[in-house]
């Protein structure tokens, strides 16, 4: 673990991925999972990617209601959507490894707050107490045949890992079909840098302080997923000048409050860095550092007093050198 104390003010993910001037790459953005998603990609595959990632915000957009999530959420039953399916059984088995505290099941609560809506609003205590009892993991499931099933009143609200499955779809597609050498897929929050490039050099990734302008630092990087989580990104101030942060606890039904302001992290799988950059960053600094010695994942944090922790054997150079 390298612990450095912040030396200047901090902002979210920023990726710079340069290429050499005598290579083209193509580029698209399009508008999916309530953020701009840049594609840039050395080979091809760029419009594929963009359809990919159109029908995959189709698919699991709870607040779209031709989605086939909010079809789910309506009837309690949804047969035939394979990428709902996986979603739920791959979330269901992070939540085995890892714990629940990102739970899909959130639907109702996030509708209650409306937080990454036009008309957010602070719940009383009676409002609570009717959907706290609708969150479980126990609420949602998957039979044989894929048919998903939700109970006690469960509503699903795949943001928490949306991003970071599709990316997973992306990754398994452009391997598919062999088009792309090298290049980025950029959610905004959540980044895949595939392939290798042609002269071996790494992923440049800037990780933006989430206190002012700067950055964190760069970290070099083979291909990999990357997500970075945070309460600086989404939230709103209330009438009585409090801010509240988008990213909710499913046992109080409050958002977090953590000691954390950011948290990003590098591994294998979209779906995984994803779950795994809110759950963290959701548990605060008492539980870093089982986070920073782990195998299947390195990440790099900063906590409200500016200490930044990075896990050990990431290629990371703090912008304070």
């Amino acid at each position: 673990m390298i612990r450095w104390k912040k030396l200047f003010a901090a902002l979210p993910l920023l990726l710079t991925a340069c290429a050499s001037p005598t290579e083209q790459a193509q580029t698209e953005t399009v508008w999916a999972m309530d953020t701009a998603c840049t594609i840039t990609l050395h080979g091809g595959g760029v419009s594929e990617t963009a359809s990919l990632l159109r029908t995959l915000d189709e698919t699991l957009d709870n607040y779209s209601t031709d989605s086939a999530v909010s079809r789910l959420n309506q009837s309690g039953t949804l047969s035939g959507e394979e990428d709902v399916s996986r979603l739920v059984q791959e979330t269901a088995a992070l939540q085995r490894t890892y714990g629940d505290s990102v739970d899909l099941t959130v639907g109702q609560l996030t509708r209650l707050w409306g937080i990454t809506t036009d008309t957010p609003h602070v719940p009383t205590r009676a409002e609570l107490a009717e959907v706290l009892p609708t969150i479980s993991p126990e609420h949602v499931s998957v039979q044989a045949d894929g048919t998903v099933t939700l109970t006690d009143g469960a509503q699903l609200d795949c943001g928490a890992v949306g991003k970071g499955y599709s990316l997973d779809r992306v990754k398994a597609a452009l391997d598919e079909s062999g088009t792309a050498a090298w290049g980025t897929v950029s959610m905004t929050s959540s980044i895949l840098c595939y392939g290798e490039k042609p002269d071996g050099a790494a992923f440049q990734i800037q990780i933006r302080d989430p206190d002012g302008d700067g950055t964190l630092g760069t970290v070099s990087t083979d291909s990999c997923f990357l997500s970075t989580s945070g309460g600086y990104e989404r939230y709103f101030i209330a009438d009585d000048g409090k801010k509240y942060c988008h990213i909710l606890d499913p046992k109080t039904g409050m958002p977090v409050e953590s000691d954390l302001t950011t948290v990003t992290v590098f591994c294998d799988s979209g779906l995984k860095s994803d779950f795994l950059s809110t759950l963290i960053w959701m548990e605060g600094s008492k539980n870093l550092p089982a986070h920073l010695k782990a195998k299947d994942y390195q990440i790099v944090a900063q906590d409200t007093a500016g200490t930044l922790y990075v896990s050990d054997g990431l290629d990371f150079t703090p912008s304070s050198e």
